[in-house]
């Protein structure tokens, strides 16, 4: 049977709410694997900066701090060790990008 995969993008305006959410063994029980390559200090003052600029800016709405990208991978992958997979796609994906990522 063929499979299709999907990417979703999501626009986030509480990066340190999100970070807690899917790093919180009592919340997330369902998630195999996490993986930071940023502490907390790093994101709390890219919140807080993100949120000063755009004060500064006189933009209406919500300000986006960040965003989530979701991305379902081919199921080969149930086979190899799930850290290990998280792991080896974010470092690409920061190397790639030079984005800090959860």
């Amino acid at each position: 049977m063929a499979r299709h995969s999907f990417v979703q993008m999501s626009k986030l305006s509480n990066v340190k709410g999100r970070i807690s959410y899917i790093t919180s063994h009592a919340r997330q029980e369902n998630l195999y694997a996490t993986y930071r390559t940023a502490d907390n200090t790093f994101w709390k003052n890219l919140a807080r900066e993100s949120q000063q600029e755009f004060q500064r800016s006189g933009t209406t709405g919500k300000c986006i701090e960040v965003r989530a990208l979701i991305s379902a991978l081919p199921e080969i992958y149930t086979t190899f060790d799930p850290q290990l997979v998280l792991e080896e796609f974010t470092d690409k994906f920061r190397q790639q990008y030079g984005v800090e990522c959860v």
